[in-house]
């Protein structure tokens, strides 16, 4: 853990010092060597060139200039003075030492590996961590903890574990939203000290172990197949209640029970075209066709039905073709 906490240091780290006495000493030795060397070989050039040179390094010691994005934390003889913002900005040499750091907002990975659940599960959580130093705190994010980076990682990893550890894992898959929203009110309320503000938590992933993974698998294909059948059950009890709805049709008109026996040998006929269809005499005497004439009689119409309709079927089947 430490050396990830080294790489993340080294790599965001962004607190920097501006300013020291550097200037003025090398300001001082150009005036010194440049007039020194102008005077001895009586050059003017190389005096006043040396002089405006000495002086304009001389007043930059006394100027510093702040980026858009940073703000700075002057510290005056050791000790608390100003916050600036970004523009030209003065400064003392040797007194002064100015800590600059940058307010854009930042973006963390955190995660929790092989955590227990609440119901004993076992899971990997990857998570991001969204953050920024409020502008006008910058001193806290400084002067209150000695490296809000890693504070902040430490506190998010922590409070992920919490989160996790007293989370089921159902509510852990389900309910994400719920639990990003706890843990930022978490970080926020340790990270305020520190004049940080977190603009977001976002779960990424929920690593599971393979076995637990095609277990799930196997139940949410039960729960299909059992959903499957209670569906084809409650068809079965719609398809016999219209049966029995129309039994009672056919009960009460013989009628109308003849004709749907009938329409049901002509569609069988009308199907099977030229083959044979064996129709039990017990059908033909309750439709009416109980002697073979009227059976043959009956068979001759229906052949002629299925031969008109074939015949009109067939020009319009031409048509496209013609065309």
């Amino acid at each position: 853990m430490s050396r990830d906490y080294s790489s993340f240091n080294f790599a965001e780290r962004l607190i920097k010092q501006k300013g020291s006495g550097s200037h003025i000493i090398v300001g001082v030795l150009i005036l010194i060597i440049g007039i020194g060397a102008g005077l001895a070989i009586n050059n003017s050039w190389i005096t006043y060139g040396s002089l405006v040179l000495g002086i304009s390094i001389i007043i930059s010691a006394f100027l510093m200039i702040i980026k858009q994005y940073e703000r700075a934390v002057i510290l005056r003889l050791g000790k608390y003075h100003r916050q600036v913002g970004p523009g030209v900005q003065t400064r003392l040499p040797f007194a002064d030492n100015i800590l600059v750091v940058d307010v854009r907002e930042k973006v963390s990975e955190f995660k929790a590996e092989r955590m227990l659940t609440k119901d004993n599960v076992p899971v990997t959580i990857d998570a991001i961590l969204r953050y920024k130093i409020i502008e006008q705190r910058a001193k806290d994010a400084i002067l209150n903890v000695e490296n809000f980076n890693q504070m902040i990682q430490q506190v998010s990893q922590t409070t992920l574990r919490n989160n996790i550890g007293s989370s089921l894992f159902q509510d852990v898959l389900s309910k994400r939203e719920e639990i990003n929203q706890h843990i930022k009110t978490t970080i926020s309320s340790e990270a305020s000290n520190w004049g940080m503000e977190v603009t977001g938590v976002e779960i990424r992933q929920v690593i599971i172990p393979q076995e637990l993974e095609s277990a799930m698998s196997m139940q949410a294909q039960a729960e299909r197949e059992k959903s499957a059948r209670v569906t084809y059950g409650e068809s079965e009890v719609l398809v016999a209640q219209k049966f029995l709805e129309a039994a009672k049709v056919y009960a009460d008109n013989p009628v109308a029970y003849a004709l749907r026996q009938s329409n049901m040998l002509y569609e069988s006929i009308k199907v099977q075209g030229n083959t044979i269809v064996m129709v039990p005499s017990e059908s033909l005497n309750s439709m009416g066709f109980g002697n073979l004439g009227t059976t043959i009689a009956y068979l001759e119409s229906t052949k002629k039905a299925v031969k008109q309709q074939k015949s009109k079927d067939e020009p319009q089947q031409e048509q496209p073709g013609s065309k």
